[in-house]
């Protein structure tokens, strides 16, 4: 675990306020600003996923760019399903799994208008 989880963790007050939602939850063409990265996500561990998976997800999402103020975009759906999605963050795109995605929470902007 980082040594400093003040910045990791999102104030759960603020967040029923404003429009904060996960990564995971957001579809093609929605945009947002990380508000926060947390490790306290609840995912069934997979086959290769260690006993520390989760928390080394989230140390992989922060090294990728996903830090709070980074703006984000979610890009493009897998269908069926919508499993993985490409996330454009700064001036790269990754793939994530919803799963890991769960860990990355986004303050929304409000849509554009067409």
């Amino acid at each position: 675990m980082d040594s400093c989880v003040d910045w990791l963790s999102i104030d759960t007050a603020a967040a029923v306020q404003s429009d904060v939602h996960s990564l995971a939850t957001l579809h093609k063409g929605d945009r947002g600003t990380v508000s926060a990265v947390t490790a306290h996500s609840v995912a069934p561990l997979a086959i290769g996923d260690g006993a520390g998976a989760g928390s080394t997800i989230t140390r992989r999402l922060l090294e990728l760019g996903f830090v709070p103020g980074e703006r984000v975009e979610v890009v493009e759906e897998i269908r069926p399903g919508g499993d993985p999605i490409a996330v454009r963050i700064g001036s790269s795109i990754f793939a994530l799994r919803r799963r890991e995605a769960r860990d990355v929470m986004v303050l929304l902007e409000p849509p554009r208008d067409p």
